[in-house]
């Protein structure tokens, strides 16, 4: 008895010793961070998907891993991880994260190209009108800004391509022969 008692404890001290060594959440995540500014960007991903593994529900190692995409040129990913992050800081109810979430997925699909015009036009929206409802983390003009472009950038696409047309319909009619 006496000696499963002294292994019990043992067992008990072990893995008390193991989480006390462990790093904690916020030390990871700042570890990461850190990688990443030095252009350590492979440690730094490893480091932020380690946090993320450890504690899941926590948006912001999530919403690091995004912008760190994003800063790649991998935009998917970044959407991808925007999207995760936005699921989780809603559910932890972080505002902040929320709308900063809302903006990368905004950004990032402005920054695919022209047939994701839409897609941006609809997150800027949604980032404007979560903004507008939550003005202490968010700022709607930024999102009335954003669809102000697109939209301007989608009129002179329909104008270029009426403009286009027209020239290659006077192309095609002075090629042609007169009878």
């Amino acid at each position: 008895m006496i000696r499963l008692l002294l292994a019990l404890a043992l067992v008990l001290s072990s893995a008390a010793a193991a989480r006390a060594q462990a790093p904690t959440y916020a030390v990871r995540v700042r570890s990461a961070l850190d990688a990443i500014g030095r252009g350590d960007r492979d440690g730094g991903v490893r480091g932020l998907r380690e946090a993320i593994a450890n504690e899941p529900s926590r948006p912001d190692a999530i919403c690091y891993l995004a912008e760190t995409f994003r800063m790649g040129g991998d935009l998917t990913g970044a959407i991808d991880n925007f999207q995760m992050c936005l699921s989780v800081a809603r559910a932890a109810n972080d505002l902040g994260f929320v709308a900063r979430a809302m903006h990368g997925v905004a950004s990032s699909f402005e920054r695919l190209p022209d047939e994701h015009l839409n897609d941006a036009r609809e997150a800027w929206l949604a980032y404007q009108r979560f903004s507008e409802a939550n003005p202490s983390v968010g700022h709607a003009s930024i999102g009335r800004d954003r669809v102000t472009a697109i939209d301007t950038v989608i009129e002179l696409e329909r104008v270029t391509a009426e403009v286009r047309a027209r020239i290659e319909a006077r192309r095609l009619a002075a090629s042609t022969p007169a009878p």
